[in-house]
């Protein structure tokens, strides 16, 4: 009899075998003489596996020759099929024949685990210890059946893991429970973490050229949490200890450091390691009534032998093939090298150096070239130098280009943005170019240059075959959003949107906006190749109305009634309708740099409710008075060439790349409309990868400026206003604006009891000169925006940010007040209208209108924190942001005080009751004269805020 027992826990075989005594009786002898057989094999305590499966693993078979040594590989055999955790080998004698053997096998299968248990792990989560075990290919999971060797190799993944987040003395302890009436087990990792284990202090022995304090910083991942000053930095917290990441830092940030600056012979030597015990912070920082908690950290003291410093000495460029020369222009490869002779010897750019040579050749079809560095030192002189030898390989062209997963989208509409062609060069450079014009249109997936396409090389014919793999985005886009929001009021909008009309790269989209401030309809259609030409033409066609009402707008602003005085209140309709048409060309085939043209032609009407708005379009010097239709058929006929560079790789998801953007507007004169303004807008954009790829670095400024030409000024709906989530977020839309003040005549009414009739009620009026404060928005403006965009899952984007910028008049002859609102159409004659230095001849009307002190180029500020996700069906990006507000502007804006003219006041006091007038009359007069309206400008502090939208 032979048994195999398993350690479920320890993975250690008990092996024991035992024999029958021999029988010495006359018929045993006999029968000895006879070869026996096995006339049965059994298998006992089998449940999962198959008696079948079984009998296949061993080598005897029913009727064989009876053979122990046999019957020992068949026992070895079963054993390492590792299904069974015990196993014994029984030989029984046949009762129905005496020259026969009955093979029992008793088997005990390896249980199922049903559930894995992590108790008493804190530092890392279940999801990270799943993903090192799938990175290690640990092969234990749930359902899986219980093997000893990989249980051990995941307590070595858990204790490696934890050792990475600095619980170098955890203990972890695998243990079972078995499952009553199954053969199944619960698997528990019993972890006990231990203290954690912080990076201590770091110290360097035998370094000259470099401080402590430099080496350190070279070293990322161990160099502490800091706040940089001018000649230092303040240790906030200590990293966490881990001795994989630190011999990375020794080699790359160290050694690194040293090569940079010409130690070619540096050794930086085994770190030696103090574990010490520690007291620390319990969060981290010196925080009041915390108290302190135990801990570990290590010392590390790292000896340094520096050696000499070499400079660069001669180079040498040549092929690693003796018997051929080297395609490229050995004087060409060497201006492109980065050190000069006698330069200090930098190791980073000769590897940089290596990367741009394989980028060279990888233009002329050499996409196997390898390049190799020899180094020839001399001690003596402290020179190194350098022969590279270039292992060219074949040089290939494209034989074929073909595309897959490409179902809506044409293959000419892929093809016309490849800079390749088929018979071509392969040129490397040409096709990462060609993947991010792909990415710019914004049809598929990422695609991944080095990963989406499948290069088939023919080495005999010198030729390559590619094959691109796509992923179609849905075509169709679907927005709907809504929300209250600062001056826009409250709303709903919907977008519709294919970006890939019919598989042929058309654009169409549709959007509609109402609420109760503003109500928009837009459409428009782009074709990016006309002609098969890369002429990319569209138009839109638009009808917008905006409501601009002071009084409500300042409700939202405060988010409570106020109380305005009336005659500061701006109440008044924007009804615009138009069309734009453009084109646009790129300045050279293939190239990130275009040229464009486009044409506007916008009629608007303005509706004013009140006298107040009357007077902020007509007081203004852009339109003289024309009667009751100086409002109506203003007509704006704009011609913009346009200018831009864009090589941004994704217009929804950028990762990398610039954008600049030049337009210069010019409305009115020769191209007709009644609006003559020049406006100039720059734009720029940048986003650079951060952190090994992994977050985004976004960067955005615009500056813009408009002016009035021939003896017209701005028309106060095409000045600047900011404020809104696409520019300075924090701020409400449109709300940030000078403050000026427009006179304005008004009547008010005098009551008083007349004693001569019996104290009877008599009222009659007076002229006053008010000031009516508005937001006449600016000529200049220029914001920025920075974003730090960290992927959390999915389509989960968190962005910390911060908005600046400013706006304001720069040309204070915009706010010039229409000679006839000084002068009258009829002097001085009495007929309407007449002007208020008529009215007011006193008063010392000023022509130019006075902005608010503090208002005008005031700076202004959002910081915050943003979440933005990306619904993949409606393909829009819904976000919440918070922000608090830098230098905003809180306080009451005080206009003039109303004035009358002495005259007035004479003509009432001689012609009124002394006691009257006394009494009644001039109490009122100086209630008016005494009191100027007022404008609480209190902008939010803090704001919270939905969107669908990015800022850039």
């Amino acid at each position: 009899m032979i048994t195999s027992t398993l350690n479920l826990l320890t993975g250690e075989v008990v092996l024991h075998e035992s024999h029958a005594r021999p029988d010495d009786s006359p018929q045993a002898a006999q029968q000895q003489q006879r070869p026996e057989i096995i006339e049965r094999i059994d298998f006992i305590g089998n449940r999962r596996v198959r008696n079948d499966t079984l009998k296949a693993r061993i080598f005897s078979r029913e009727n064989d020759v009876y053979n122990e040594e046999t019957l020992r590989r068949d026992f070895q055999a079963l054993w390492n099929t590792q299904f069974f955790e015990d196993v014994k080998l029984r030989v029984e004698e046949s009762p129905d024949r005496a020259d026969a053997k009955i093979i029992v096998f008793e088997v005990k299968e390896r249980p199922i685990i049903r559930r894995i248990r992590y108790d008493n792990i804190h530092s890392v989560s279940e999801s990270d210890i799943l993903d090192r075990f799938k990175e290690r290919k640990v092969g234990l999971s749930v359902e899986s059946q219980f093997d000893p060797t990989k249980i051990k190799k995941a307590e070595v993944v858990i204790k490696e893991l934890l050792g990475e987040h600095g619980r170098q003395f955890a203990k972890v302890s695998p243990q079972y429970e078995r499952i009553a009436s199954s053969n199944a087990v619960i698997l528990i990792f019993k972890v006990d973490e231990g203290p954690k284990v912080k990076v201590g202090k770091i110290k360097f022995t035998g370094n000259h050229a470099f401080s402590d304090r430099k080496l350190i910083r070279a070293m990322k991942h161990d160099r502490p949490y800091q706040i940089p000053l001018y000649i230092t930095e303040i240790n906030v917290l200590s990293k966490t200890y881990d001795r994989d990441k630190l011999n990375e830092d020794l080699e790359v940030g160290v050694r690194g450091m040293y090569q940079d600056n010409g130690y070619f012979h540096v050794l930086v030597k085994e770190p030696v390691l103090e574990n010490i015990d520690t007291e620390n912070n319990k969060l981290g920082l010196p925080v009041p009534l915390m108290g302190k908690s135990s801990g570990k950290a290590v010392n590390i003291t790292i000896p340094i032998e520096e050696g000499p410093q070499f400079h660069m000495g001669a180079l040498r460029i040549v092929s690693a093939d003796p018997d051929k020369a080297l395609s490229l222009k050995v004087e060409a490869l060497k201006g492109a090298f980065p050190l000069k002779k006698g330069e200090i010897f930098n190791v980073s750019k000769l590897r940089k150096a290596m990367k741009d040579y394989t980028s060279i050749y990888g233009e002329y079809g050499f996409i196997d070239f390898t390049p190799e560095p020899e180094f020839d030192i001399h001690d003596d002189t402290k020179i190194v130098d350098l022969t590279l030898k270039f292992d060219e390989q074949k040089q290939y062209y494209v034989r074929r280009i073909d595309f897959s997963g490409n179902t809506t989208t044409r293959d000419k509409v892929i093809r016309r943005e490849l800079l390749l062609d088929e018979g071509q060069l392969f040129n490397k450079r040409a096709w990462e170019i060609s993947v991010l014009r792909l990415n710019q249109l914004n049809f598929f997936d990422k695609i991944e240059e080095d990963k989406a396409v499948e290069i088939k090389r023919n080495t005999k014919e010198g030729t390559v075959d590619l094959n691109l793999k796509v992923h179609e985005k849905g075509k169709q886009s679907i927005g709907l959003n809504g929300g209250v929001s600062g001056l826009a009021g409250g709303f709903i909008g919907l977008t519709y949107q294919t970006n890939n009309f019919l598989g042929l790269g058309e654009t169409l989209t549709f959007s509609a906006q109402f609420g109760s401030l503003q109500r928009s309809l837009q459409f428009g259609f782009t074709e990016p190749y006309l002609f098969d030409r890369p002429i990319s033409t569209g138009f839109t066609v638009f009808s917008s109305r905006y409501s601009f009402n002071q009084a409500k707008q300042e409700a939202l602003l405060l988010g409570q009634s106020v109380s305005i005085n009336p005659q500061f209140i701006q109440n008044y309709n924007q009804d615009s309708t138009g069309f734009t048409a453009f084109a646009s060309y790129p300045v050279k085939r293939f190239s990130f740099l275009r040229v464009g043209l486009t044409y506007g032609l916008t009629r608007t009407n303005i509706t004013a409710f009140n006298d107040a708005s009357q007077l902020l379009f007509q007081s203004i010097q852009f339109r003289s008075f024309a009667g009751p239709s100086a409002l109506n058929g203003i007509i704006s006929s704009t011609i913009t060439p346009t200018i831009s560079y864009n090589n941004i790789d994704n217009p929804q998801e950028p990762t990398k790349g610039k954008s600049l953007f030049y337009s210069l507007a010019f409305t009115g004169g020769p191209i007709g409309g009644n609006v003559n303004t020049i406006t100039n807008v720059l734009e720029w954009k940048r986003f650079k990868p951060m952190q090994k790829r992994r977050n985004i670095l976004g960067l955005h400024a615009q500056v813009a400026y408009i002016a009035g030409y021939g003896g017209k000024e701005i028309p106060p709906f095409n000045r600047f206003y900011m404020g809104g989530e696409n520019d300075i977020r924090g701020y409400d839309i449109r709300s940030i604006s000078p403050v000026t003040f427009i006179p304005t005549a008004t009547a008010q009414t005098i009551f008083y009891n007349d004693p001569a009739s019996g104290g009877t009620l008599r009222a009659f009026t007076i002229p006053v000169l008010t000031y009516t404060a508005t937001l006449p928005g600016g000529d200049l403006q220029g914001f920025g925006n920075i974003e730090y965009r960290i992927p959390i899952v999915g389509p989960v984007q968190a962005a910390l940010f911060f908005d600046g910028g400013t706006n304001g008049i720069l040309k204070r002859s915009g706010l010039q007040l229409d000679p006839s609102a000084l002068s009258g159409q009829n002097g001085c004659t009495g007929l309407p209208p007449v002007s208020l230095v008529c009215q007011f001849p006193d008063a010392k009307i000023s022509a130019q209108l006075p902005i608010e002190s503090g208002t005008n180029f005031r700076l202004r500020g959002s910081a915050g924190i943003e979440f933005v996700v990306r619904l993949p069906i409606v393909q829009a990006p819904f976000r919440i942001y918070y922000a608090y507000n830098v230098h905003r502007l809180h306080q009451t804006i005080v206009a003039q005080s109303p004035f009358i003219e002495k005259s007035e006041i004479d003509f009432l006091r001689a012609n009124l009751d002394p006691t009257v007038f006394k009494f009644q009359v001039e109490p009122q007069i100086n209630l008016i004269q005494n009191n100027p309206g007022s404008l609480n400008y209190f902008e939010p502090a803090t704001t919270f805020r939905f969107t669908v939208s990015r800022t850039f």
